[in-house]
């Protein structure tokens, strides 16, 4: 069973973000490849810039899968989806529909942290298309557009850090910071001990793993 994880954007910075984290997770290297979707917008941000993503991972995805048995899209907004599941039906997986899932399959609520506030909407359609909606309990924004949080991590670092403790105040459920601009701040939160941030990829490797032991069963 060979996995492409797939970023809808154009960064190779993400992508090599992405690469880190799943390698650390220890699957064999030739389980698994990260790829970046050429032509993409480097960063997406925007409702627009979702919906130019969508459109390039469509023209690409053909050529991008080859050799893989399942594709993994690695977005907050699991951009580009459907396209995927079009194409590749069942073999197709979400970043964020993938960790609800997980969750939502032990029996637990997760409290959320996004992005940027003009980002909301799409998040909620992003979270109800899931299927798995009611995993979300308590939402907090930074309200930082993704490219800005990337220029100034450590600005953005104790801004999260600040939410995270409001969450703690107000629930004990974990604390799901989404996307991939938020992993390695995610992970220097867990460094200083805040142990209510969950570690998404993490659950979503345990999440397809669970799936591929269904499918062979």
């Amino acid at each position: 069973m060979r996995t492409l994880f797939l970023n809808p954007n154009s960064s190779d910075e993400i992508t090599a973000t992405l690469r880190r984290h799943i390698a650390r997770c220890g699957w064999h290297a030739d389980e698994w490849e990260v790829a970046k979707v050429e032509g993409a917008p480097r960063i997406i941000g925007t409702a627009l810039e979702n919906a130019q993503a969508v459109e390039t991972l469509d023209r690409s995805l053909r050529s991008l899968r080859a050799g893989f048995d399942r594709v993994v899209v690695m977005s907050s907004l699991d951009t580009g989806y459907d396209i995927v599941r079009g194409q590749l039906g069942d073999a197709a997986f979400g970043f964020t529909r993938s960790v609800l899932a997980q969750h939502r399959s032990l029996g637990r609520k997760l409290q959320v942290i996004t992005f940027d506030m003009s980002m909301t909407a799409l998040y909620e359609h992003a979270f109800d298309a899931t299927g798995h909606g009611s995993v979300v309990g308590n939402w907090r924004v930074l309200d930082a557009m993704p490219a800005a949080v990337a220029a100034r991590p450590d600005d953005a670092l104790a801004e999260l850090r600040r939410l995270c403790r409001e969450l703690e105040l107000a629930s004990q459920d974990k604390i799901f910071v989404v996307g991939a601009v938020g992993l390695e701040l995610a992970a220097a939160l867990r460094a200083e001990g805040l142990h209510s941030v969950i570690d998404p990829v993490a659950d979503l490797l345990a999440w397809l793993r669970a799936a591929e032991s269904s499918a062979s069963g």
